[in-house]
């Protein structure tokens, strides 16, 4: 019984905890690729080359992604279905010299997460890919233990797409 008592009150002392604290999450991964901004931009830029290199097609087969009227610059979108819902985004700013930012809604999620492929040109021909996404996890008590998982969720995602990219862009 003393054995019972402690699990219930772990369960709600956890619980309590998750209604507090901070359900927000940032992850970022970065890569050097011997390429121009303009380059890169070519493949990040265009939701149409996104299957070259994006990472997630590669690592859930299921995804079904369904291009937008518009493929480049702002206001470019997709939408896809997975077996985990699916979600979708949309570009709000676009630029071959700094990189690209987008809104990401997954599933039905009221509020977007924000993405960012930034460049940072290092020298000639070789620029840092800076790929980070920020957001809430909007999920009440489970929300903050969800928010400290991300990086492991999304990251190693997001090397995979670099590399891809990268990889897409010395053929």
């Amino acid at each position: 019984m003393k054995i019972f008592r402690i699990v219930v009150w772990l369960v709600v002392l956890i619980g309590f905890v998750g209604l507090f604290l901070p359900q927000d999450y940032q992850v970022t991964r970065t890569i050097t690729i011997k390429a121009s901004p303009d380059k890169i931009h070519h493949l990040v830029a265009d939701l149409s080359q996104w299957p070259r290199w994006n990472p997630w097609l590669e690592l859930e087969p299921s995804v079904k992604v369904t291009l937008g009227d518009k493929l480049t610059g702002v206001g470019a979108n997709q939408h896809w279905t997975d077996n985990s819902g699916g979600g979708r985004l949309s570009f709000i700013a676009s630029s071959a010299t700094t990189g690209i930012i987008y809104n990401i809604w997954f599933s039905d999620a009221k509020q977007p997460a924000v993405a960012h492929l930034n460049y940072i040109v290092l020298g000639a021909e070789k620029t840092k890919v800076e790929w980070t996404i920020s957001g809430e996890v909007q999920l009440p008590i489970i929300g903050f233990y969800l928010a400290q998982a991300m990086d492991l969720m999304i990251g190693p995602a997001f090397e995979l797409g670099l590399n891809n990219l990268e990889r897409e862009i010395n053929q």
